[in-house]
């Protein structure tokens, strides 16, 4: 007699007929991707760029796999498992391959199964567990519970009620369960089932198949695609029970509907998961980034302890939790709040008595005219600074790129090796990176774009901490300069004038519209979103939009609940 798990070739081949195979798959935002390149005269050159868009709808693909960050958060939601025991306890996507485009190779495929297997494992092993799959306890062959799972479990992995085919195919492998498990008992049998589900097609991919005419736009999605699409972009999960019912009763097909179901889903705290992600992503911060990574002299900053990093990162992670869901906060208040989150380890650092903190974050309001918004926090101006001193230019390159979208090119070869150099009229480190960039190959770029903002931030130094002058020499901080913005050179006396600046700024405005519509279609980008980022961005110039309202209205695009004809 042959176990389930050697003989499960027999139920595949029961099973295979659910869906097709594994196919594309489409990078997840979460993992990163590449900015809109900017054109050379400092504007923006992506998607909404100018007040003129085309119209359309960006073609996807129709069978998605799942990220690993959506897989992880899928079998959570579904089963209750966070980490694989059977694997040292690590997070059951950390033994899939990578998010990647293209179809999935054998040894990709061979991971799917190998986790599945454990995952199976796992739940049938835990009671609390295995109440998340099985409903009802088998009694005799267990076959009407078994059918009872596959109807109720089979709704919720595959986000859509079952085909009678589809029952058909898995109540073959309950009639199998004793020729493919050792003694064919009930839960033996409910095992391989489990298993079955988890490298079913239909689960580990977001099919979209749906043919309803949609007009020249394409195809109407189904209210079972769109509740997925809902779900997945706004928790990263599978649909709740409130969702599943709003779907199976047709009430999914009218954006009045889209949006009352994103307004109610944005009220879970899995929606607060799912903006942290996005703002992470929008500043690159994670791990292996610049935010994690930072190293200092202490002889020159004796401050400095790695263990303040984590402490860092997480006070401008809630920084942004906060002004979203607390304060309901815009955009502009990104750029423009005092509030801060500190502990006795970091109070020094923005000049508070650390014997009034704990060891825990507190809300604080500081110096406004110091310490706007979260380019002005500790953690930021950390990761943007060199081993032994600031980086005008790192942080010139973030507010350059990322926050107003003007990609200013890749650095010519050698750029990197160029000397800081030496001198007694350089006795600032503005006049020094200057100095260093001031070659023709560098000039165009790091005069223009570049430098300018990061001499603004010379106020701050390599630890984040405020400074007038240099602490080696004596030099005053010199923090004026002409900061491209919207195209144009715009005087700049202080951070506090260039964060007000920025606020209002509707190149930086566009980016962060863009960044959420890349972020939340899974698409990076796409020139058919145009129109959708260009009346996100003119949404936040008018002012008073808040970024939850922000997050709702990308449900209610033309594109969301339509799938674009592919063509041939």
């Amino acid at each position: 007699m042959h176990t389930w798990r050697s003989g499960i070739i027999v139920a595949t081949a029961f099973a295979a007929g659910c869906v097709g195979s594994v196919g594309d798959a489409e990078v997840d935002s979460e993992s990163g991707g590449q900015n809109p390149t900017g054109g050379t005269d400092g504007t923006p050159d992506g998607p909404g760029a100018s007040g003129e868009c085309k119209p359309g709808i960006a073609p996807t693909s129709q069978i998605r796999r799942l990220t690993n960050a959506q897989y992880d958060r899928t079998v959570r939601d579904l089963l209750g498992v966070t980490a694989l025991t059977a694997s040292g306890n690590v997070a059951p996507s950390t033994l899939l391959a990578t998010d990647q485009a293209g179809s999935l190779t054998d040894l990709g495929w061979s991971a799917y199964r190998s986790v599945a297997e454990m995952i199976a494992a796992q739940v049938m092993a835990d009671p609390a567990l295995k109440k998340n799959f099985l409903k009802c306890t088998p009694s005799g062959d267990g076959a009407a519970c078994l059918h009872d799972t596959i109807l109720d479990f089979g709704r919720r992995a595959f986000r859509r009620p079952l085909t009678d085919a589809e029952v058909a195919r898995f109540d073959a492998i309950v009639a199998k369960g004793p020729e493919i498990t050792e003694s064919g008992a009930p839960e033996e049998v409910a095992e391989a089932l489990l298993f079955m589900f988890l490298i079913s097609p239909t689960f580990i991919q977001r099919a979209e198949i749906t043919e309803t005419p949609g007009g020249a736009a394409g195809f109407t999605l189904s209210n079972h695609e769109v509740a997925s699409r809902l779900s997945y972009m706004l928790w990263g999960t599978i649909p709740d029970e409130a969702l599943n019912q709003a779907a199976d009763q047709g009430q999914l097909s009218t954006a009045e509907q889209v949006l009352a179901q994103a307004q109610r889903m944005l009220e879970d705290p899995r929606a607060r998961q799912m903006v942290a992600a996005f703002h992470r992503y929008y500043l690159e911060l994670g791990p292996n980034t610049r935010w994690d990574s930072a190293q200092r002299d202490t002889t020159m900053f004796p401050m400095f302890d790695r263990a303040l990093i984590p402490i860092m990162a997480e006070e401008t992670e809630r920084f942004f939790d906060h002004l979203v869901f607390t304060r309901g906060g815009t955009f502009q208040e990104f750029l423009l709040s005092p509030v801060a989150f500190v502990n006795a380890a970091t109070a020094p650092l923005y000049g508070l008595d650390p014997a009034e903190f704990g060891a825990d974050l507190e809300e604080v309001s500081l110096d406004p005219t110091q310490r706007p918004g979260f380019l002005t926090r500790v953690g930021f101006l950390n990761a943007y600074s060199s081993y032994n001193r600031t980086s005008p230019i790192l942080r010139g390159v973030f507010i350059t790129k990322d926050v107003l979208g003007i990609d200013p090119g890749t650095p010519p070869p050698g750029a990197l090796e160029t000397p800081l150099p030496e001198g007694d009229d350089l006795d600032t480190n503005r006049k020094r990176v200057d100095a260093q960039t001031a070659g023709a190959t560098c000039a165009a770029c790091h005069h223009n774009f570049i430098n300018p903002p990061g001499f603004v931030m010379e106020a701050y130094d390599a630890m984040g901490s405020w400074q007038t002058q240099e602490a080696l020499t004596g030099a005053p901080i010199d923090t004026v300069a002409d900061v491209r913005i919207d195209g144009q050179p715009v005087r700049v006396t202080s951070p506090a004038d260039l964060m007000a600046k920025l606020a209002v700024s509707p190149n930086a405005q566009r980016q962060y519209a863009q960044k959420w519509v890349s972020y939340a279609y899974e698409r990076d980008g796409h020139p058919l979103d145009s129109c959708t980022v260009r009346d996100v961005s003119a949404k936040i110039t008018a002012g008073g939009y808040t970024v939850l309202n922000l997050v709702t209205d990308l449900t209610q695009s033309p594109s969301f609940r339509t799938r674009a004809v592919e063509l041939e």
